[in-house]
């Protein structure tokens, strides 16, 4: 169940993710500098950097279930499925903390 709750929100910060990303692309259209100018002003942000460490934790979560999801519906690893998912787990809480050096570097 936890699985399913994951996944299902996981699948809304994505997409909630995406009209935020075409809101800041949609600064291209005015000019470069109003673009460059946005996403400096983005980047120097504290709280912006850990929700890209956010984001990254979402969407590697996401593809990882999702990859469980396949094999599930497959009929593959049906045995194991509980224990696929906290493997994903583990490897998106990995991912996440191992990234936070990259994220955070300016700072």
């Amino acid at each position: 169940m936890w699985a399913w709750i994951f996944h299902k929100f996981t699948g809304w910060v994505l997409i909630g993710y995406l009209f935020t990303h075409i809101a800041v692309l949609s600064t291209a259209t005015v000019d470069g500098a109003t673009y460059t100018e946005t996403l400096r002003g983005l980047e120097s942000l504290l709280v912006v950097r850990f929700l890209e460490v956010g984001l990254l934790a979402v969407a590697v979560f996401h593809i990882l279930n999702g990859v469980r999801l396949l094999f599930v519906d497959l009929g593959v690893g049906l045995e194991a499925q509980d224990k696929a998912f906290y493997a994903a787990l583990i490897v998106t809480a990995a991912v996440a903390v191992g990234s936070i050096p990259t994220f955070l570097g300016g700072f």
